[in-house]
């Protein structure tokens, strides 16, 4: 895959993971050690994506909003789905990158416009 997308995605999870993880506190699960752990992290994510992300997130504010609403949406279905439910996930993106064209022109999907 072209390191440029590669670098992009990065960037992108990062972003995800500081403010999934900024969820956490307060909850019985950010404990001393988890609360050091996250912390550390999101520090270090923050020093080597925070600069990139910015200049992502000016470049095109509205997608860059569309696609880290769309994975956090997609991590959490997947995260909350049934061993059942997982297995038909994995079969309908097979099925999905088998015949894109198909899905693209009958399928929907929208992004929503940032006022």
């Amino acid at each position: 895959m072209n390191l440029k997308i590669n670098y992009l995605k990065s960037v992108l999870l990062s972003q995800l993971l500081i403010e999934s993880n900024e969820t956490l506190k307060g909850t019985t699960v950010y404990r001393q050690s988890l609360k050091g752990a996250v912390n550390k992290a999101n520090t270090e994510l923050e020093r080597a994506y925070n600069k990139h992300y910015e200049d992502v997130y000016q470049n095109d504010p509205e997608t860059t909003t569309n696609v880290l609403n769309r994975i956090d949406s997609i991590v959490n279905k997947i995260s909350s789905a049934s061993i059942d439910e997982l297995v038909m996930i994995d079969s309908v993106i097979d099925k999905y990158n088998e015949n894109k064209e198909w899905f693209q022109k009958y399928g929907e999907a929208e992004f929503l416009k940032i006022d």
